[in-house]
């Protein structure tokens, strides 16, 4: 390991690397010199870090990812029908009432009776829930894109769900990639539904699986974690 360079306590000079320990000064106190890193690079201490302790919400999505540590974002895919968008509501519903905060469906895929039965499913509570939908119910205005949608989300929320990311950036992976940028950015827990190709796998750009903290893939017998950054993976939850 290469030893900082030093500088003269008493003038500032830096010191050379043949010296006899004394400055030209006439000083022999020598201190190290700091690095200083450039404009807009911050170097942060790992210490006082938001914790990665999840919180169990009682319902099976919480129960598949171990449970959910605030702030962190999920991917959520599967085939049509596998229940991605029921199970996202009764976990959406759980945090907002623990939490004592909103839950946002920013919903591109069905309309407001649509997702309020979503809920009905698992009788969850929708006192706590609000909706942006992509088209209005009002037919004389436009359809809103997803920086729009998300702007709707307040940094107070408890959660927020995406349905679906390729609903909202209709296919395009570009989009897909700036769409996740922005949710990484955000602050309250993000569920981030995905469709799945016939392969099994999240359909769409890469960064569905490499920009979230977990991914989860649903069908009609099991739940499978597939990445967590707080849970051992690979994790498999029944369900009955």
């Amino acid at each position: 390991m290469r030893l900082p360079p030093l500088r003269c306590r008493i003038c500032g000079r830096q010191r050379p690397e043949i010296s006899g320990g004394f400055c030209v000064c006439g000083a022999s106190v020598w201190e190290p010199i700091e690095h200083e890193p450039p404009p807009g690079v911050v170097v942060e201490a790992l210490g006082g870090s938001r914790s990665l302790e999840p919180i169990d919400f009682g319902c099976l999505l919480s129960e598949a990812l171990g449970g959910v540590v605030p702030g962190r974002k999920v991917a959520v895919g599967g085939e049509p029908g596998a229940g991605k968008s029921t199970l996202c509501a009764e976990l959406a519903a759980k945090m907002a009432e623990k939490l004592g905060g909103l839950a946002y469906w920013l919903d591109a895929e069905q309309d407001r009776a649509l997702v309020d039965a979503l809920f009905a499913r698992t009788k969850s509570p929708t006192r706590h829930v609000r909706r942006i939908g992509q088209q209005p119910e009002d037919p004389s205005k436009p359809s809103i894109s997803w920086r729009e949608a998300i702007a709707g989300v307040p940094p107070s929320a408890a959660v927020a769900v995406i349905d679906s990311v390729q609903a909202w950036t209709n296919d395009s992976q570009r989009e897909q990639g700036e769409l996740l940028r922005a949710v990484r950015a955000m602050t309250p827990t993000v569920l981030v539904i995905s469709h799945f190709t016939k392969q099994g796998r999240f359909a769409g750009s890469r960064r569905v699986r490499y920009d979230v903290d977990a991914t989860i893939a649903i069908d009609r017998a099991a739940i499978r974690l597939e990445k967590s950054r707080w849970t051992p993976t690979p994790r498999m939850t029944p369900r009955s």
